[in-house]
């Protein structure tokens, strides 16, 4: 990704490895104290690259040519080791989506670490939400296909990012709460926990001083764009589904769902409440 001379640039720490962990902004150059702007985050897992292609593109597209005006963060890799390794974890082998400690569990399905902030890379993806304080937060994943919005807060911006996608685009998604909705019925009311991650901390556990809350979103790309719609159950073999198409043709699926993906956190950066 070539940088543009309108974006901020900060190390906001290292992993494991001692690789930088890079935030652009649309902001000042020094890191800035609560700004209460918009927070994308990619590359949580090493081996999810879409995540990372897909902020990258956005930066270079709407970020760096100052077409967004309202402070706006991207974190396009936030596991940098893993990232290299083309893993889902960090160089110590942790989930780095499991380290949080809002319902950290040393049993966890997947390695937790040896206790809640054990890893450098969450700690500084921890210290940099709370310096920045930003209002709403979007972390990439792959490929459950889905919004998924923690938090009762999170309902606005969960709908606004539905509502910003054509019919055709929607068919590739649902849309999670984690209370009871408006009765619609693409949304979904079930909810499953995983323990220690993003979400669970942003949503539930992390409060501002003065008593707010932001809003937090994990959206999960499609496994399979040309799937005729987001199947309530996903099938066991979505994994292997996306990364064939991964391997066989990364450039076709990331043109499948890059308009989708930008509408989202385009309203996502525009939202206020």
């Amino acid at each position: 990704m070539n940088q543009d001379a309108a974006l901020s640039r900060y190390c906001i720490g290292h992993s494991v490895e001692n690789r930088e962990i890079i935030v652009f902004s649309n902001g000042p150059r020094d890191l800035p104290g609560p700004v209460g702007g918009t927070f994308l985050i990619g590359g949580m897992h090493g081996d999810e690259v879409a995540t990372v292609l897909l902020l990258e593109d956005f930066l270079a597209r709407h970020l760096a040519t100052g077409a967004l005006s309202r402070p706006i963060a991207v974190l396009p890799i936030a596991n940098p080791d893993g990232c290299a390794r083309r893993s889902r974890y960090n160089a110590r082998g942790v989930d780095l989506n499991r380290n949080c400690d809002y319902n950290w569990s040393e049993d966890s399905v997947e390695p937790s670490g040896p206790g809640p902030w054990s890893e450098p890379e969450i700690c500084a993806l921890r210290d940099f939400i709370c310096t920045w304080q930003p209002r709403r937060i979007v972390s990439l994943h792959w490929a459950l296909a889905e919004i998924d919005a923690d938090g009762a807060q999170s309902t606005p911006l969960a709908q606004a990012m539905w509502d910003s996608l054509l019919p055709e685009e929607q068919r590739l998604y649902r849309v999670r709460f984690t209370e009871t909705g408006r009765g619609q019925r693409r949304l979904q009311h079930t909810y499953a926990i995983c323990p220690g991650s993003i979400g669970q901390w942003v949503g539930y556990g992390l409060e501002y001083e003065g008593g707010t809350r932001p809003a937090m979103i994990t959206l999960e790309l499609p496994y399979d764009p040309s799937a005729e719609s987001r199947p309530e159950m996903l099938p066991p073999e979505h994994l292997d589904t996306l990364r064939d198409l991964w391997h066989r043709d990364s450039a076709a699926y990331l043109r499948a769902v890059e308009p989708g993906v930008h509408k989202m956190l385009l309203a996502a950066c525009r939202f206020s409440a």
